[in-house]
């Protein structure tokens, strides 16, 4: 099993901001560079909450990968969880904290992660830190606009 975590300061940009870029799941494909496709379904929406569910399609050199995940999304202590445990998955826990700062948001990113394929584990294991700061930036950069 992975077990990462990554820490990044985003200035210019305040947690709910980051917040709601990330818990916007269902445009993950208009700018998360190797997302192609996310449906959507069993959504339930509070004030301060949102639970959902989401298929998403990652491209990943020459191969296509399907899974879905299960989201919760706390607006009230600014984080987000989300779970899974289909392919390519065996499981999959990743946490976001958003902390406000007086002239940053601080993000915190951990992941827990066990593959179904070695190859697959070890690749991530890797390169873990290059693609969390690249999905990260693109948070940020969408938080911006």
């Amino acid at each position: 099993m992975l077990k990462k975590t990554l820490t990044k300061n985003v200035y210019d940009c305040k947690a709910r901001d980051l917040l709601n870029v990330v818990a916007d799941v269902k445009s993950y494909s208009d700018f998360i560079p190797f997302c192609s496709n996310v449906d959507i379904y069993e959504r339930l929406v509070t004030r301060e909450q949102e639970h959902f569910s989401a298929c998403l399609s990652i491209n990943f050199k020459f191969t296509i990968e399907n899974f879905e995940t299960k989201v919760a999304v706390d607006r009230k202590l600014n984080t987000i969880s989300i779970s899974g445990n289909t392919k390519p998955f065996k499981s999959l826990n990743a946490d976001w904290s958003f902390i406000e700062k007086d002239n940053f948001c601080k993000v915190i990113f951990s992941l827990e992660v066990s593959f179904t394929s070695f190859i697959k584990e070890r690749l991530v294991s890797l390169s873990f830190e290059k693609i969390a700061l690249n999905v990260i930036e693109a948070f940020e950069n969408r938080a911006k606009e």
